[in-house]
């Protein structure tokens, strides 16, 4: 008997998308680009890699059903035809997520209510209900134009909460930007990495799991590990194998910031991820440092907390030090205006942009080299 393959995808922060695709294709996983993430295709080993390696996406979702509905007796009986009892249990509470656009069956809760319905004829028992992913199991409902797509995630929680991040200070960044930031900075562990405005931490703890070879979601658990088909021997073997690739990290992975608690939350939650061995975080302003070439990825601060002048002050300052610090620079700025980089007057081109706590950012990157 042939294993099983799976309408797999990837749900990746539109803008991010190519950083998820290089991301499987390193796993050896051919991904199709669309907006929000990659469609692929694989079987429980490439569902398992996906959530433990991938950094930069949010979940991965298996499509269980594809069909067209346009009314709700319609939509209960072809709901009815799928194995949802692979996926679903009476002891696991289950989060339904329901978006319908252009289609005839547009109430979202009486699509909920009907798609409940329908596991309930397969199952014969009624799901609890969950307030949030966290809680055990989600259902995904997506309806386009009469058509449904019904997927299950496989993740569980968020794939950016890797367990680490218990502390964060005002507008935390997320670890899948964090991550893409470093991406797209192309950061290689050749020189050392710094963010000047490092606040509880994110970009140098997600730098040092790279650095590490720590898979992102070596420490937590995932909604795949309740469902019928779960294959524990599987999925240990890949996780063990995992877990023995992981290195020394001998690169200096530096974090600075000008407050007191953004450099003490900053170092418990390295502590809790396990890098606190070759990260240092340490209380200043644009320090004098003892190397001459680094990566410098940061998101300096911004929004309604700082006036546009103090904030091209901070942007003109993270220039000058840089340009006066580095004979050699790969650099990464996330900044929500061009004007702001511009001021400070580095070779830097948006790659990208992406929404950033309710606020549209861009990720700029270049790099300075002085013969």
């Amino acid at each position: 008997m042939g294993k099983s393959i799976y309408k797999l995808f990837a749900v990746s922060p539109p803008g991010l998308e190519s950083f998820t695709q290089k991301e499987l294709e390193a796993l050896g996983i051919r991904g199709e680009m669309v907006k929000g993430g990659l469609d692929f295709k694989g079987g429980l080993e490439e569902l398992y890699k996906a959530n433990l390696f991938l950094r930069t996406a949010t979940r991965i979702l298996l499509r269980v059903a594809i069909f067209k509905a346009t009314t709700f007796k319609e939509l209960v009986e072809r709901v009815s035809r799928y194995p949802w009892e692979i996926y679903i249990r009476p002891d696991v509470p289950v989060k339904f997520r329901v978006t319908s656009r252009r289609s005839k069956l547009y109430h979202t809760k009486a699509i909920e209510e009907r798609i409940i319905r329908g596991i309930m004829q397969r199952v014969k028992f009624e799901p609890l209900i969950a307030e949030t992913e966290e809680e055990g199991e989600s259902v995904i409902v997506k309806v386009e134009r009469d058509k449904f797509t019904i997927s299950v995630n496989s993740s569980g929680a968020m794939l950016y909460k890797r367990g680490y991040k218990k502390l964060v200070g005002e507008a935390p960044l997320r670890e899948n930007m964090a991550a893409s930031m470093l991406l797209a900075a192309e950061w290689d562990k050749s020189m050392p990495l710094v963010d000047p405005f490092c606040g509880s931490g994110t970009i140098c703890i997600e730098a040092a799991l790279m650095c590490k070879n720590i898979p992102p979601g070596a420490f937590r658990e995932f909604a795949f590990e309740k469902w019928r088909i779960h294959d524990p021997q599987l999925w240990e073997k890949i996780k063990e194998e995992a877990l023995s690739n992981i290195r020394e990290c001998k690169v200096a992975v530096e974090g600075f910031d000008i407050s007191k608690k953004a450099i003490e939350m900053a170092r418990e939650n390295a502590l809790r991820a396990n890098v606190q061995d070759c990260t240092n975080f340490a209380q200043g302003s644009f320090p004098r440092l003892p190397f001459k070439e680094a990566f410098v990825v940061t998101n300096p601060p911004y929004g309604i907390r700082i006036s546009t002048a103090k904030t091209q002050e901070v942007y003109r300052n993270l220039g000058r030090w840089i340009r006066e610090n580095f004979s050699r620079a790969k650099i990464a700025i996330l900044s929500p205006m061009k004007k702001f980089v511009e001021t400070t007057e580095l070779p830097l081109e948006k790659v990208t942009s992406f929404s950033h706590g309710g606020i549209r950012v861009g990720l700029y990157v270049g790099e300075i080299l002085k013969i």
